[in-house]
């Protein structure tokens, strides 16, 4: 989606598929060299909501199913190898990491993903929080305790470097994760303290 000034904005993933509506608030995504060439939603509340109520429709589910866990991962972890050289571009961008260090970071979470052991139960859903000095190697170490676990996860970008991590949400797509065992919204820490406090609820 484009705005008005023509610069787009990074959607949000619930429910298995891209997601946007009416936001009142965006932030600027500048990349290391000070360019603006994406925004992210703020999310509040409703969005907070909205990706709750998808996380733990799917995660009884996703518990059960240890075998299906385990090939989503394996899956997903080979699509990430695979296109490992698009997303080091997109962390390099935003990070301003040299790209053999945002190629390390590809690979780390790759080996989270990869050497991931899933485990019977599970009963929640958790929060993942990026960081952006390792946007995506957070995101993947922090999706990999959840599904491990048997948990489903609602993942809170960092808004200086999203775009690694929204392309990964478009991946697990592909890899056929079934819809609400990731969800991700974008915001600040007013985003951060909704999305914890609506866990606890």
């Amino acid at each position: 989606m484009k705005l008005d000034d023509g610069i787009p904005a990074i959607p949000l993933w619930i429910n298995g598929h891209a997601y946007f509506t009416v936001f009142e608030t965006f932030i600027d995504i500048r990349d290391a060299d000070s360019t603006v060439n994406y925004r992210v939603p703020r999310c509040g509340a409703d969005e907070v909501e909205r990706a709750l109520v998808s996380a733990r429709e799917a995660q009884s589910a996703w518990a059960e199913d240890l075998m299906l866990r385990e090939k989503r991962l394996g899956d997903l972890a080979a699509l990430l190898d695979q296109f490992g050289g698009d997303f080091a571009k997109l962390i390099a961008r935003e990070t301003g990491k040299g790209i053999e260090a945002a190629r390390d970071e590809v690979v780390r979470a790759v080996a989270a993903l990869r050497e991931a052991s899933c485990a019977s139960g599970g009963s929640s859903v958790q929060a993942v929080f990026s960081n952006a000095v390792d946007p995506l190697a957070s995101v993947a170490e922090g999706l990999a305790r959840a599904w491990t676990a048997g948990d489903t996860a609602v993942v809170l970008s960092d808004a200086r470097a999203p775009s690694a991590v929204f392309a990964l949400a478009e991946l697990s797509g592909r890899a056929e994760l079934p819809p609400g065992v990731l969800c991700l919204l974008h915001g600040d820490a007013s985003t951060h303290v909704e999305l914890e406090r609506a866990l606890e609820r």
